[in-house]
């Protein structure tokens, strides 16, 4: 995410490696790199937009020896480096700037682009394209459909909300899409309400927007492993997600 509060970067230090959806995230990532690069823990690996660390952790946690991670903010830079992993900082649009002589196996870039500008977005994904490997593996997630946007949106600066068809438009032509699937479907009508009941109280006036704060909090324990239980069923249930607040997506090189 990219987001200037301090304090928006400590609530995600203090419950990334709990909170049911960042442990559905970070296992969507590690299967994938799974899928196409099998066990070999030694791929080079590169988390742009990597917040404070939390899917580094993970991948270090399941083995992985060669990874790194970038993000604009001074915040993110200062939990990764708590965390004692190997970031830079610089914007995601100009990432192969640091990485002249480099290429990566895997690169993610989780709920960045939507926080960017048009243009940005478009010369983010011609930097990854620079990045990554022939055969590599591009790997994003990403807010999804306009129905979903609520309060969290406006507290991390999210600017867009995707589809796969809005997300192929900004797609260089080095590189295309491979899997797509929107997810957290059995949880859309509760996530739908709450959001609906956000925008309409954003509408008439009744929330204030300097006091906004995001979803990222940590719920009962019965209630965070009820939500993960779900959502784990949900992908056994469905191979590919019709629907959802979320997009992930794999792509890979073209050229």
């Amino acid at each position: 995410m990219l987001n200037s509060s301090h304090e928006e970067y400590k609530m995600m230090f203090e419950v990334e490696e709990r909170l049911w959806w960042y442990k559905i995230l970070h296992e969507k990532v590690l299967g994938a790199i799974h899928h196409h690069h099998g066990q070999n823990k030694t791929i080079k690996i590169l988390d742009i937009g990597c917040g404070t660390g939390g899917l580094l952790l993970f991948l270090q946690k399941n083995g992985y020896t060669h990874i790194q991670g970038v993000d604009y903010s001074d915040s993110s830079i200062f939990f990764c480096q708590k965390r004692q992993l190997s970031v830079q900082k610089v914007s995601a649009d100009q990432v192969s700037s640091v990485f002249t002589d480099e290429q990566f196996d895997v690169i993610v870039c989780n709920d960045v682009l939507y926080c960017l500008e048009k243009q940005q977005i478009r010369q983010t994904l011609i930097e990854i394209g620079k990045l990554l490997k022939p055969q590599g593996v591009f790997v994003s997630n990403n807010n999804a459909f306009d129905a979903f946007y609520g309060t969290h949106d406006i507290a991390v600066g999210g600017k867009h909300r995707f589809t796969v068809s809005s997300f192929s438009q900004y797609l260089p032509q080095s590189l295309a899409i491979r899997s797509a699937s929107y997810w957290s479907v059995l949880l859309s009508p509760l996530i739908l309400a709450v959001r609906f009941s956000q925008q309409i109280q954003l509408k008439l006036g009744l929330i204030d927007p300097t006091k906004i704060v995001s979803d990222v909090s940590l719920p009962a324990n019965w209630l965070n492993n009820f939500f993960y239980q779900l959502v784990k069923l949900e992908e056994q249930l469905l191979k590919k997600g019709f629907f959802g607040s979320s997009l992930f997506l794999t792509l890979s090189k073209t050229t």
